[in-house]
Parts: structure tokens; sequence; C-alpha cells
């Protein structure tokens, strides 16, 4: 019999089956269902559609197909954008359709570059906003760089004459399992029915069917981009700055070009019946019916197309065997058997999730925070959120959504190798806050944090469990191996206690600064996972372990406590309290430049320490176990040699006493809190966290969760529900309980199908 040698060519190749193999018997059991019954996919789905009954700026509702997204008001169209501005305002966006003002300055990226040592790191290069000794161009350079390229609106398309006083009636519900929003109303006394669609996943267009008694002209303008951090993109004020040309029409169809400084698209209109087309503007066109019944299809394209925009019925039937794919293959969970009170809503919150992702977050790269909803951060995204975004996709059985984004990492590449070689160190760092092109956004905080630096390893490994090849593992493993390098490069050894230490970086939660803060909780446990996938990936494709990587691994500082043994967000860092020495580091922000910060920026701080007690003997600063920073390091994350699960639930407990269950808004915090507590045992916390104790104030009818006038929905808080609520049911890998996020008090009959565990 022939045995391979090892290390040879024969023995690799079996060695990359075998290990494809366990994965695939591993993962076996998560495409079996929770319950001895099929889920009714199409009820499920059905009963949680969005019902709006008022015309509001937080009611509107999304179209799609997650690279191009419609935001639609109560009359089915965009039809009062100046009325929907300041709630989630009717925006048109494309992953393709990016703009920049002209460049007349010649800003660069180079000019956004200073030098700011940090412990540990004496060599680093940062592009910053305002910096220590930044000239005045410079920030000028910088806030040019963080606001261009912008996503661009494509169009407002809506009905014509309309005020929002002359609306009632309202009945709307988006038949999400169809990908179709139906809704009625009445305009001064005189019913209106639309049928309102975008179509399938190629498809950048808006389709309606309108039935009326009387004759509504429907209009189509298009605005001007503002470049502003956030707002609808849309200055209406500025027709000499771009140009809408016809290129032709008949009585059936017109085509439109646009202009926008260096940007070109194009908008493919079409209709039925006896329809006059009129040009009423300079960006304002407008389809006037002969009668109340008649449907049109406005389409965006990037390029001239060669076909005209379909009618409605093709628009309908791709938009239907887009939606009905994906909701027959996506991972889904029913709670209709639960007799809990917080069932309804927790499920409510999961299938509206599932369809606010799909329909806004399917890109060919990662997303930004309020997805393609308006612009936040000018439309960029950030990729410490990917996590949030994102990651759900691979546990939800939707790796090729993850995949997606994953590839544009390669894009990225070249950039994440310069800033992590002009900073010192190796491998590639991965920016902060960026666009398509991987242009590094400056920032006075986003320059030096470092969680997004392992999730490309995550992400990989997420995909590659769904489904385990070895091709997968040759493509990705350069991003994995280089990652990894930065990730070692970045520690430093701490001689006197035989470990290795993070400093020099800006924690996760942004209030920890990068010059004072030591071994942030979350970021040590996210090192250590890293690495250890990063080592087991060179195991896969064949090659020997890092010995440096396990020198990391079995002395990486663990992570620090109280004397009672809570987990601290980190070591130091402001307002973390030093033990040893009973003190407390006090951090104070540099004054202000006059007229304030803007747009994020932060001036550099100061630091000093005052005792740690008073004069009357009291601790000065309330003992930690509130902050994301610890709860983070186990959930997410599996379980380490860094930490203690006693002392982590003591941690736990604490936060579930301490955080503001009625004040809070949904972000991401909660759902950390709820993945901590599933692996603790603790379900009872982990429901109270992804419901917020059954606080359905926050959840507009879209699903959309809102935090503030600024952010008037947060996606990462969706992707985090499902995250949590994907563990709660499905697990992690060794767990041997079913659902062991629900509490087993005989009212938690939750039922799934096709759900993978995490790591």
């Amino acid at each position: 019999m022939y045995i391979a040698p090892k290390n040879s060519y024969y023995y690799m190749k079996i060695l990359k089956f075998i290990n494809c193999l366990v994965i695939v018997t591993a993962l076996t059991t998560s495409f079996i269902s929770c319950g001895s019954q099929k889920i009714d996919r199409e009820a499920l789905i059905k009963r949680n559609n969005p019902h709006v009954t008022v015309l509001d700026p937080l009611n509107s509702l999304n179209l799609g197909n997650g690279e191009f997204t419609l935001t639609l008001d109560a009359t089915g169209l965009q039809t009062f954008p100046e009325f929907c501005k300041e709630g989630l305002s009717l925006g048109t966006y494309s992953e393709w359709c990016w703009h920049s003002f002209p460049n007349i300055e010649g800003y660069s990226i180079e000019e956004t570059y200073e030098e700011h040592p940090l412990p540990g790191h004496p060599k680093g290069i940062y592009a910053v906003q305002v910096g220590i000794a930044q000239s005045e161009r410079s920030k000028a350079a910088a806030s040019w760089i963080r606001s261009n390229p912008h996503r661009v609106h494509l169009g407002n398309v809506g009905f014509d004459g309309m005020q929002p006083s002359e609306i009632s009636n309202v009945n709307q519900t988006l038949d999400m399992w169809n990908g179709m929003l139906h809704s009625r109303f009445t305009w001064n006394g005189v019913p209106v029915e639309v049928k309102t669609v975008s179509g399938g996943q190629q498809d950048d267009q808006i389709a309606a069917s309108v039935t009326c008694q009387r004759s509504i002209p429907v209009t189509i303008r298009f605005p001007y981009p503002t470049g502003a951090n956030t707002d609808d993109a849309s200055n209406w004020d500025a027709d000499e700055k771009h140009g809408t040309e016809i290129v032709s029409s008949s009585s059936q169809t017109a085509l439109l070009k646009r202009i926008i400084d260096d940007v070109e698209y194009y908008v493919s209109v079409s209709w039925s019946g006896n329809v006059r087309f009129q040009q009423d503007g300079t960006h304002h066109f407008t389809l006037i019916p002969e009668s109340g019944n008649w449907d049109f299809c406005v389409r965006f394209e990037q390029n001239s197309p060669q076909e005209v925009a379909p009618d409605f019925k093709t628009a309908a039937s791709a938009a239907q065997k887009l939606w009905n794919d994906y909701w027959n293959n996506t991972a889904v969970v029913d709670f209709s058997h639960c007799t809990n009170e917080q069932a309804s809503l927790l499920e409510r919150k999961v299938v509206l999730s599932q369809y606010l992702m799909r329909v806004q977050e399917a890109q060919n790269f990662p997303p930004a925070e309020t997805g393609m909803t308006y612009n936040s951060w000018h439309g960029k995204f950030h990729l410490e959120m990917v996590m949030w975004h994102s990651f759900h996709y691979g546990i939800w059985n939707q790796p090729e959504l993850l995949r997606k984004q994953l590839v544009w990492y390669k894009t990225a590449l070249p950039v994440a190798r310069q800033i992590a070689k002009r900073q010192g160190f190796d491998g590639v760092r991965w920016m902060k806050m960026t666009d398509p092109t991987a242009i590094e956004a400056p920032s006075d905080i986003g320059s030096y944090i470092i969680w997004q630096q392992p999730h490309p390893i995550y992400m990989a490994e997420l995909i590659y469990r769904a489904q385990p090849s070895v091709e997968f593992i040759e493509e990705y493993y350069e991003i994995v191996q280089q990652t990894a390098a930065f990730m070692a490069s970045f520690v430093n050894y701490d001689e006197d206690e035989d470990r290795y230490i993070i400093e020099g970086a800006c924690a996760a939660t942004e209030s920890l600064s990068e010059d004072y803060t030591v071994n942030p909780a979350f970021e040590l446990s996210y090192w250590h996972f890293g690495l250890s996938v990063a080592q087991e990936w060179r195991e896969r494709k064949g090659e020997a372990r890092n010995p440096e990587w396990d020198d990391i691994l079995a002395k990486l500082s663990t992570l620090s406590t109280t004397p009672e043994g809570i987990y601290l967000p980190a070591e130091q860092g402001s307002g973390i309290p030093d033990y040893q020495n009973e003190r407390i580091l006090v951090v104070k922000a540099a004054p202000a430049p006059p007229g304030g910060y803007v747009d994020g920026q932060r001036g550099r701080t100061s630091a000093s320490y005052v005792p740690l007690y008073d004069e009357d003997g009291k601790m000065r600063a309330r003992v930690s176990g509130t902050s994301t920073e610890n709860l983070l390091a186990y959930g997410m994350l599996p379980a380490c040699r860094l930490f203690n699960k006693e002392n982590m639930l003591k941690t736990l407990e604490l936060a579930n006493e301490r955080w503001a269950w009625d004040r809070g808004n949904f972000s991401w915090n909660y759902p950390s809190l709820a993945l901590n507590a599933t692996r603790l045992g603790r379900p009872d916390i982990a429901v109270r966290a992804v419901n917020m104790n059954n606080r359905s104030d926050l959840l507009l009818p879209s699903g959309n969760n809102y935090r503030s006038s600024t952010l008037r929905m947060y996606l990462p808080g969706n992707g985090g529900i499902l995250l949590a609520v994907g563990m709660m049911c499905a697990g992690w890998d060794g767990c041997t309980e079913q659902n062991p996020g629900f509490p087993k008090d005989g009212t938690w009959d939750v039922r799934w199908e096709g759900l993978k565990p995490l790591p």
C-alpha cells in the first residue's frame, strides 16, 4: 500500500479533504429543523408584513434587491420628499453611483498624514482630521476626502400636485414574500390604489400600477448631490450644476441621460396606455396619463441601455422570483408556537430584519449604517460595523451574500498594505471608514481603532464553514494570513510580566483613547480568536503553524478584573480604576477650536490621575460592568484562556442590573449582551436583551430601530438581532442544548430551519 510522505503534494491534498469532511460532518445538524413539522414559510413572512395607516415621515418602506434600494411613502411612490426629509427620507440609490465634487484645490490623502507616536508604536503616521499641528490646508484636505466620493440620489418618482394634508385613509401593506407594496389612500376624497415593485437582482427600477377614478400625473425629478455628512443627498437648488438630456422618446418610452460633473447614468422610462411625456423644468419631467388606470416603469442604468424599461407585469414577476427564492432558501425562525408574551414582537423583529438586510445590504462591498435609505457619513461604510451588518449571513444560510462583501477586501488589500507599512507594521491594516474605492477616510478616531482587523478572518471562516472547499482556502489565504501578520506585529511584549499586550489603540466603544488605553477586553479576545483561526487555515493548506503566533496565543494578556472578579473594559484607560495603585486615569479633551468640532472630529487628550477613593473612603468611579467591551469578549467569540466563565457571569449579571433598559436605544450593545448571556446559560437575560424588556416603541413599521434624530434607522442593530437570535437557536460548536438562548419554562417553543452554529 502506498502511503504519501508527510508534506508531499498528495499528503497535503488528503489533509485538505479530511479537513473539509470534518467541517461538513460537524455542520450537518444545522440543516435539520428544530421542530417536528416543516415551517410554513409564506405564512411566517406574511403575518409580519409591515402595515402603515398614517402618512408619517418615519413610516416609509423599502423595495429593492440589496444592490439598489427605493424608499417610498404612503402613496406607494416618492411623492413627499420634503415631508419625509427628516424621517426615513425617500431615496433612490444604487451601489454603482458615487460622485465627487471637482477637486479644484488638488487635495491628496498624503496631506492629511501626521506622525503620531503612540505607546508601543513609535513610528505611526496616520490620516487625521484635525491633528496636533495640521495646517488649514491639511484640514481642508481631510474634510474634502471624507466627503468625497458620496453616494448619489438617482432620482425622485412621485405623484404630481399632491400635498400631505390632502391624504387620508391610508392602508398600505408591504408584501415581503412577493416584493410588492400595496398602497391604498384617499386623495381629496378620491380613492387611489397603487401597486409598486422594483424587480429582480439586476433591476434598478421602480414600476407601479395605478388605479384611480381620476388621472394623476407622475413626476420624475433629479437633484444635485449635497455631499453632506447626513441627509437625503438632494440639493434641489443647483440646476446649473448638472444636466438632464432627453436622448430619445416615443409614444411609449423615453430615455434620459444624466450628467453630474464626471458622473453619467441613464434613466429609461416606459408606460402603458395613452400617456404624454413632457419636460417641465431643467431636471423635471412629467408623465400625464389620459386614464386613471395605467402603469409605468422608471429604470436607472450605469450605461446606455440596450433595451427599454420593462412593463409592470414583467417587473412584478421578477420581484416575486427574487423574494420567493430568498425566503425559501434563507434560514427562518417560527415563534408562533410560543405562549410567551414577548414572542410575537421578537418574531416581528427577526423577520423584518431579514427583509431589511436583504433589501438594503446585499451589495458587493460592506454596507453603510443607514443602508441605502439615506446618506449617513456621506454614504460611506465603516469596516468595524461589518460584524453587525453582515456576519449573520454566514449562519442564516446566505453565505454567498457574505462572500460578495469579502471579495471587496481584495480591492482594499493594496491600500491596507500601504497603511500598515507607513505605520511600521507587517501585513495589512484595514481602514475604518471608506467607500468602494477603498480610500481611507481621515479620522481622529477611526485611524486608531483596531477591532475591524480580524473581521475578514471571521468572515472567511464563516463562509468556509458553510461551504468548505480547498479552492476557497486558496482564494482567501492571503487575506487571512496578511491580516494575522498585522495583528501579530501590533502586540508588544511585556518582559516584566512575560506577556503580550495591546496598546496604542482606540477601543471599540471609541471612548477609550489610543494615547492611554492598555489591553481593551474585546480586542484581546478577538486577537486570540483571529490568530487561532489563521493558524487553522495554515494547517488546512498544509503549512506549518507560525511559531511566533503560537507564542502570542500562549502569552497574550488575560482580561483585567476588579478585586471582585468583574471584567473591566480595559486594563487601563479613561475612567478605568487602577486598583493596584488606588487611582483612576482621567482623560480630558484638548480645548476645541473656534466653532467647535464637527463631523466626528476631536482634539488630542491630556491625562492625569486622581485617587481611587474620596475623603470619605468611597470609590470615586462605580465598578465597571456596564460596558460592551467586556461582554463582547465572550459571545460573538468563543471561550479562550484569557478569561473564565465564572467571572464573566458576574460581569453579565452586573450589566443586567445596571444597563439603561428604559432609556437606551437599540444598537449593537443589546445583541452583544444577548450573545454573552446565551453562552453563559442565562437565556432570561438573552431574551430581555433582544427585546429590550419587550419595548415595541423602538420599532418603526419598516422594522428599522429608531436611535436619534440623526440616525432614524440603524441597520447594525438589525444585523445584531439576527446574529443573537441565530445563536440563541442554533448555539455554537460543541453546544448540545436545543435553543440555548431561550428559557425552558414551557413558553418558548421556538422552531427554526437552516441556521448554523457560531464558532
